[in-house]
């Protein structure tokens, strides 16, 4: 069970380069409380892009709040769905 993240540098309204040193983690603050650090493996289904990650559902979960962050970067958290696929931009700090 896991989902497909790629991750860039957002750039204007366009989409910038790659980032490859992205950190993941299953958010939540509504009744139940959590912040679970998710194991990531790059490469993804889409290989030879470090960028591209498959991200491990947390335990016991299908669907959750994501938050995807880097280094120097503001983090983004969306609700994702076990198998789906997605392209995250994040802004520089």
């Amino acid at each position: 069970m896991a989902v497909t993240v790629s991750v860039y540098e957002k750039n204007g309204l366009c989409r910038g380069p790659a980032i490859g040193n992205a950190t993941f983690r299953a958010v939540s603050t509504i009744l139940v409380i959590y912040d679970i650090p998710l194991t990531a493996t790059a490469g993804g289904p889409l290989s030879g892009s470090t960028n591209v990650y498959t991200v491990a559902a947390p335990p016991g979960l299908t669907e959750w709040d994501l938050r995807v962050a880097a280094p120097g970067h503001n983090p983004w958290v969306f609700f994702v769905r076990d198998t789906e696929t997605h392209e995250v931009w994040l802004t520089r700090q």
